[in-house]
């Protein structure tokens, strides 16, 4: 069986100097981003996301011909270490993106952007990854209850495509305002496809890779 082309890559590190690690799959074609970690008290999505990585080096190549995928499982070491939704810097990654809508005001203390959009490492290891492989698509793993496929830019579609094998609610709104999010700066204002992909809480790694296999496998094969 002829195995995929991989590549590992330190794309960055956190305010604490831990590595920011990305495995880049596949060398031509459609490029496809999966995030996990943003948030780090939401281990969920960094399990699937390893999973997701270790599911494609060991596959058939020849499956996912014409597309790079690139898994970055944990992009807020720092926060995951810790247990806690923030980075070092009491930062929330996925409010510091230099969108048009930023602003300093939080809504709890959990949701501070930081003192400027892109202050925080970790966002600019983001940025740099997305400038260097423009992604088609993007697929941000979180945790929430609801579980849920909330879409922004041109993703309905693909978002209904997953549906179709997780059976995951496809949602356009996630409930309340996420300025400097990563929707909004990718799907909304850059027009990348984004799904935000919220596993339902404390669901075991095991259980989510079953639910979401099919789901994420579409997610590559879709074509927008």
């Amino acid at each position: 069986m002829k195995k995929s082309s991989v590549e590992r890559k330190v794309i960055g590190t956190s305010v604490e100097g831990t590595s920011i690690e990305a495995w880049k799959i596949g060398h031509q074609g459609e490029i496809i981003h999966f995030y996990g970690g943003f948030h780090g008290d939401e281990p969920e999505g960094v399990e699937i996301a390893l999973k997701l990585k270790d599911y494609l080096i060991q596959h058939d190549a020849d499956l996912f011909q014409n597309k790079i995928v690139l898994i970055v499982p944990l992009v807020n070491p720092d926060g995951y270490k810790n247990k806690t939704r923030v980075n070092s810097h009491k930062v929330d990654l996925n409010r510091n993106f230099p969108t048009k809508d930023w602003t300093k005001e939080a809504l709890e203390p959990k949701y501070y952007p930081g003192p400027k959009p892109a202050s925080e490492p970790e966002v600019r290891a983001i940025l740099d990854l997305m400038d260097q492989f423009y992604p088609q698509k993007i697929i941000s793993f979180h945790s929430l209850i609801p579980h849920q496929l909330n879409y922004d830019g041109p993703a309905k579609k693909l978002a209904e495509a997953m549906s179709c094998y997780n059976h995951y609610p496809v949602t356009d709104h996630i409930g309340y305002p996420t300025p400097g999010s990563l929707g909004n700066y990718a799907g909304q204002e850059r027009n990348i496809a984004l799904i935000t992909y919220e596993l339902p809480e404390k669901i075991s790694k095991e259980k989510a890779w079953e639910e979401s296999k099919e789901a994420l496998l579409e997610a590559i094969r879709f074509v927008l």
